[in-house]
């Protein structure tokens, strides 16, 4: 069973002309029985160059959309491809052979063409969190397809994972004194051992004992930069959060806070007098459950 000429292409059913030809491109480079040597070459490269015939053209392209490889056959009753490189068009050959004809020896009745553009490259990086949260330089060393690529790239602070950043020049280099491309880098941010992050917010968690929560306390807390000490209420509960204004990430257009959330520690390790006091203690105090609705309800 012939495969699907989407599938072969890589694209998507709702792909532009502009998408598939670029696909096309890029797989004619890849199979070219010239270049590459690969006993499967000739038939992929046929493989493509027959999707890409039915697939450029809307009047095919329409037929196969609608009755499959059944459509496609229709459209080629009245005649086959020419030539050994059938349905390649002239832009996709010069994209494969200009690198080995010189630039200028062009040969007869091919179009002249202006400055190609390079192009762009795309890699991930990972970074600290630290580096994301303040910014920063981050080295970069790989290898690209005309060669290694060494640069180092600033970070602007705020960064989140899943952003992008571009380093104008670094990509594919250009034909006929075009610009080259673009690296285009996708970012990943490393967890922290103890701060998270909410948007522009950091947040810390602060454990504390039952005698800080219950009397109140100040603590000292490590910020992005520095620290600062913050103030625990008497009857401070599990899980509040308690604000230290403009003191998270400085985006692009605001500052965010940080958060001190309160982690209520309970002691694992008593001796018998003091869990005779708690015990004691929490016989005279009146229980927290007392004025929930559902506190008197008795478990069947």
């Amino acid at each position: 069973m012939a495969r699907d000429y989407y599938e072969i292409l890589g694209v998507a059913r709702d792909a532009t002309a502009d998408q598939i030809r670029s696909a096309h491109r890029k797989l004619a480079r890849k199979y070219h029985p010239d270049l590459n040597k690969a006993a499967n070459a000739a038939a992929m490269f046929k493989e493509t160059q027959d999707a890409y015939d039915v697939l450029s053209d809307a009047g095919k392209r329409a037929k196969y959309d609608r009755f499959g490889h059944a459509g496609e056959q229709q459209s080629n009753m009245g005649g086959g491809n020419a030539g050994g490189y059938g349905g390649v068009d002239a832009d996709t050959l010069e994209s494969i052979f200009g690198n080995f004809m010189g630039g200028g020896g062009r040969g007869r009745g091919k179009r002249a063409r202006g400055p190609q553009p390079g192009e762009d490259l795309t890699s991930t990086i990972q970074i600290g969190f630290m580096t994301a949260a303040l910014g920063g330089m981050h080295h970069i060393d790989l290898q690209g397809p005309s060669g290694a690529i060494v640069v180092d790239v600033r970070i602007p602070p705020g960064i989140s994972s899943d952003g992008q950043l571009r380093v104008r020049g670094k990509g594919g280099a250009g034909a006929g004194g075009g610009p080259n491309g673009d690296l285009v880098l996708s970012v990943k941010v490393a967890p922290h051992p103890w701060f998270r992050r909410d948007d522009l917010d950091i947040l810390l968690d602060v454990p504390i004992s039952i005698v800080e929560a219950t009397l109140g306390a100040k603590v000292s807390v490590p910020l992005l930069q520095g620290s600062a000490e913050i103030r625990i209420e008497a009857g401070t509960p599990s899980g509040r959060k308690l604000r230290l204004k403009a003191k998270g990430i400085q985006g692009a257009q605001s500052v965010g806070d940080f958060y001190a959330v309160v982690r209520i520690e309970p002691p694992t390790k008593l001796s018998k007098e003091d869990a005779d006091m708690l015990r004691d203690l929490g016989e005279r105090l009146p229980s927290p459950r007392a004025g929930e609705p559902w506190a008197q309800l008795q478990v069947k």
